[in-house]
């Protein structure tokens, strides 16, 4: 090779070193940017639902406040999760037409928001009457009708900067946006708009970032784009799947409400009244949500970690690296889970103590089930993941579309059994409770027929005998005041990995990973 073809080669292969750190770099900074938005995302969620109860002055208000959102939550959850991902690989796919797809993706996404919040706008009064017996929630949803059109276009817009792998952008627009949210929400409830001027406080957000994320991102521009039906094969089985994943995760509320009213009515007791008691009961069952999801939303990010992993994995005909792979996310997964759910569902009184006033001790007992049910969904939709990962959605939509109608099946059929009274709100969880185990057996044999593997059984074992222990420890301490709850739940947890210790379910090879991790990050 001459000096000069040395020189060209040397310099070609710098130039890739230097272009392959440039995008490490980028990567990297993307990763913490988007996980920091999130983490804001997930703290600010939990001040407005802590700070509601109390800004609102009663349960009944944060009832209708909170059965309002669980309606119209499935719908933008649904939204942002499929109109994103749909959007990022639409762009990423081919990026020097990106603005043309972005143009594309926000005419189609405004016609499918403007057919969604124009279908709950006019259909608020049926919904609110016939369906959830409570004509006050009419006036809720016609103003949340805003807040899913705005979501609709927005989520293009993110999903455009995702594509072009503009993460920090894409996290100062979540950023603003969950700022905005929060102090809008809490705003409006402050000066004592009561659950209506909460909602509209939401909108006014959802709107305010509409605008910002315009500017920021722009319009794109006209030109041939894909079919639609391209587009329609990408959305339709997201949709399906997501829209599945929400109903599971939030129409217990709904479900209760209409029953507690419908109950009510039956009992003799006038429509107003039967909708105000409907309203409080979903106030009290809504603050025991609030807490049942930690554990879910702290280990969802195990999902973006194990699809990848699995998908390569499955590629290549690695058989026993996918199995590795499986067993290693699941066992993390219940460790970690359960670490933090047998505590709450131990010390659930005093855990709801800490956060809201006395009179929402009431759903207290719904926390002590539905937070171990929360479990169960966690691992369903992380054994739901690794088969869509393994080109299996269609399977794993069909369990979560089945775990809706036995979760609403369940509700219905528990509430109605004990009637309106004490074990209403622990009928429920109940209900939502079975549904959830349902999903995580149906996943478990799906994942093991697919892979040969799952959850290791002694680890089942040792990590369930473990969270008793937790579990009894947090509930025999007191917790008749918040620092002494607070107490009860460390105790719990330390006493978990004791007895996981004990049982050598967690032992000096953890530790050597868990190391290994923080060297890694370091270096």
């Amino acid at each position: 090779m001459t000096g000069r073809a040395a020189d060209g080669h040397n310099g070609a292969a710098m130039a890739a070193s230097e272009q392959s750190a440039e995008q490490t770099r980028t990567a990297g900074l993307g990763v913490l940017s988007i996980t920091f938005a999130k983490l804001y995302f997930i703290v600010c969620g939990y001040a407005v639902q802590l700070m509601l109860p109390r800004l609102l002055g009663s349960p009944e208000q944060f009832g209708l406040y909170s059965s309002a959102m669980s309606v119209v939550s499935i719908l933008n959850n649904v939204l942002i999760v499929a109109t994103i991902q749909t959007v990022s690989k639409r762009v990423s796919e081919d990026e020097q037409a990106a603005p043309t797809t972005l143009r594309q993706a926000l005419s189609l996404q405004a016609v499918i928001g403007l057919m969604l919040a124009g279908t709950l706008f006019v259909a608020a009064p049926l919904l609110a009457e016939r369906v959830l017996l409570d004509p006050l929630m009419a006036p809720l949803f016609r103003v949340a009708a805003a807040v899913v059109f705005s979501y609709a276009i927005y989520a293009s817009l993110v999903g455009s900067l995702n594509g072009r792998q503009l993460f920090v952008r894409q996290a100062g627009l979540d950023l603003t946006y969950t700022t905005l949210r929060t102090l809008c929400i809490l705003g409006a409830a402050g000066l004592g708009f009561g659950a209506l001027g909460a909602v509209s406080g939401f909108a006014c957000a959802a709107g305010g970032v509409l605008l910002v994320a315009l500017l920021v991102v722009g319009l794109g521009r006209s030109g041939a784009g894909a079919p639609l039906k391209t587009w329609l094969v990408l959305m339709a089985p997201l949709w399906i799947y997501q829209l599945c994943l929400n109903l599971t995760l939030q129409v217990d509320l709904t479900v209760l409400k209409r029953s507690v009213a419908e109950l009510s009515i039956g009992s003799g007791m006038a429509a107003a009244a039967a909708a105000d008691v409907a309203s409080r009961m979903s106030g009290f069952y809504r603050a025991a949500q609030t807490f049942s999801f930690v554990p879910y939303q702290l280990i969802l990010s195990v999902t973006f970690v194990v699809f990848p992993m699995v998908s390569q994995a499955v590629a290549i005909g690695d058989g026993e690296a996918t199995r590795r792979y499986i067993h290693g996310a699941m066992r993390f997964s219940l460790i970690v889970l359960c670490a933090i759910a047998a505590p709450i569902s131990g010390a659930a009184m005093g855990v709801m103590r800490i956060a809201y006033p006395d009179a929402y001790l009431a759903g207290s007992e719904a926390l002590t089930v539905l937070s171990l049910g929360m479990v169960c969904f966690a691992l369903f939709v992380i054994g739901a993941t690794i088969l869509s990962g393994a080109g299996r959605p269609s399977v794993a939509a069909a369990i979560a579309a089945t775990t809706v109608v036995l979760v609403v099946g369940c509700n219905v059929a528990f509430v109605r059994a004990v009637g309106v009274g004490d074990n209403t709100l622990l009928a429920a969880a109940s209900g939502t409770s079975v549904g959830t185990a349902f999903a995580l057996v149906t996943v478990a044999m799906a994942v093991r027929m697919r892979f040969g593997a799952f959850l290791p059984p002694l680890t089942v074992v040792r990590v369930l005998a473990a969270g008793g222990v937790g579990w009894m420890t947090a509930r025999n301490l007191p917790s008749d005041t918040a620092l002494a709850a607070l107490l009860a739940l460390i105790a719990g947890g330390l006493a978990y990995l004791a007895a996981l210790a004990i049982l050598r379910e967690l032992g000096r090879p953890d530790l050597t990973a868990i190391l290994a991790i923080v060297r890694r990050r370091r270096g």
